[in-house]
């Protein structure tokens, strides 16, 4: 087979003119469409890039605002609790302040009810007093002469009746009579209280005698079955009686 040179020459330049084609229309197109496309990207990269460092610094700007709230917060409730601390001193120590106010009213009208409780128990103490003084007297409750106490004792058998008279007078002619006072009796006393028994009863009535202390002020005669009570003692036991009843 033979090679011919103007065959080879022309697809020489066939394939030139080719090459030169391709570079112009398709080659240079497409390195245009990739450098164009390279462009893009590296813009959408800045754009990018530009996104993210304003969303850093949005996020930084919103973590220094919330740093910020949570040192507003810090401070505001240091505040209150600083303002509620103040309020709380302020409403203890009025309180406190009426505490004890209310305790020195209270204090000065316990004294005061206190010294008119004992003014008027001196007054009831004194009133008690003159009135057991008078129920005394006028009662005749304390005889403090032993012979006026015995003529007091006869009476008061002269008012019983008759049958009670005459046991009466058979006890103590039987069983003779007692002198009890608060103070040793004269003989004389003695023997004029004996005279008088003697001269209600009819015979000689035997009389014995005794101290006694407790007594206080007064006599006891004990004659026959009978008792009179005439001292201060049994003066004061009768008044308790009637004016305090159980």
């Amino acid at each position: 087979m033979q090679i011919s040179l103007w065959n080879v020459a022309l697809q020489t330049i066939n394939f030139l003119v080719l090459v030169v084609l391709l570079q112009r229309f398709l080659y240079r197109p497409i390195l245009a469409v990739i450098a164009e496309r390279k462009q893009k990207v590296a813009r959408e990269q800045e754009a990018a890039a530009s996104v993210r460092q304003q969303a850093e610094q949005l996020k930084q700007e919103y973590q220094d605002k919330l740093a910020a709230l949570q040192d507003d917060k810090q401070r505001v409730l240091s505040q209150a609790h600083a303002q509620a601390e103040v309020e709380l001193a302020e409403r203890r120590r009025i309180v406190e302040q009426q505490l004890t106010d209310l305790q020195t009213r209270q204090t000065a009208l316990l004294k005061s009810e206190r010294v008119e409780v004992e003014r008027q128990l001196r007054e009831q103490a004194v009133q008690l007093g003159l009135s057991v003084a008078e129920r005394l007297l006028c009662d005749g409750a304390v005889v403090v002469d032993p012979v006026a106490a015995a003529q007091l004792a006869l009476r008061k058998v002269a008012e019983l009746p008759k049958p009670e008279q005459e046991r009466f007078f058979s006890d103590l002619v039987r069983h003779g009579g007692e002198l009890i006072s608060a103070q040793e009796p004269s003989s004389f006393q003695v023997q004029a209280i004996a005279a008088e028994l003697t001269t209600a009863a009819g015979t000689a009535i035997q009389l014995t005698t005794r101290v006694d202390a407790k007594l206080v002020q007064g006599v006891e005669l004990r004659l026959g079955h009978l008792s009179f009570a005439l001292h201060l003692q049994a003066g004061l036991a009768r008044v308790r009686a009637e004016l305090l009843p159980r």
